[in-house]
């Protein structure tokens, strides 16, 4: 073969090998957009069928995590009582043994206070009027005797307390 047939032999072969890969980048192209064209739509129809699945999940999940919720505050409750019970026997228990007085004590002790005070109050002025009557009545009985000294249960009785 000549040179010059040479070339146009490769040139048509050049010119073929082109257009064939022209055509195969074409179709790589198309391959792409086809793919690109069936995730889109396949992607929605993904999405929707996510979407209904959720919501067809939504109250069970929710159902779930009420009761791991449940659960949860269970345990946090028990391990407060089981604290608080360890704070009365660790603390508490031994202080009660030292005999201190606790606040309910010294309630209890203040509202007896205040019962004893308003008995002595009553006593008192339920004693003061016998004791000036019958003083009284001595004085007049015995006009000639020495006056009679203050009543002694007015002595012997307790000062009253204030109400403060």
């Amino acid at each position: 073969m000549s040179k010059t047939q040479t070339t146009v032999v490769d040139r048509l072969g050049n010119e073929q090998a082109i257009t064939r890969t022209q055509d195969s980048v074409r179709k790589a192209w198309l391959c792409g957009l086809g793919a690109y064209s069936l995730a889109a739509q396949t992607g929605a129809q993904v999405f929707e069928t996510l979407l209904r699945e959720g919501k067809a999940l939504r109250p069970k999940a929710r159902r779930q995590i009420k009761e791991s919720s449940a659960e949860l505050v269970n345990t946090a409750n028990e391990g407060i009582d089981r604290g608080e019970q360890l704070l009365k026997n660790r603390l508490l228990q031994p202080l009660n043994s030292m005999l201190l007085a606790s606040k309910r004590d010294v309630e209890q002790v203040a509202e007896r206070l205040r019962q004893l005070t308003t008995e002595v109050r009553k006593l008192t002025a339920a004693g003061d009027a016998p004791a000036a009557a019958k003083a009284t009545a001595s004085a007049r009985v015995k006009p000639g005797a020495k006056p009679v000294a203050e009543s002694t249960a007015a002595h012997d009785a307790p000062p009253a307390l204030s109400a403060s």
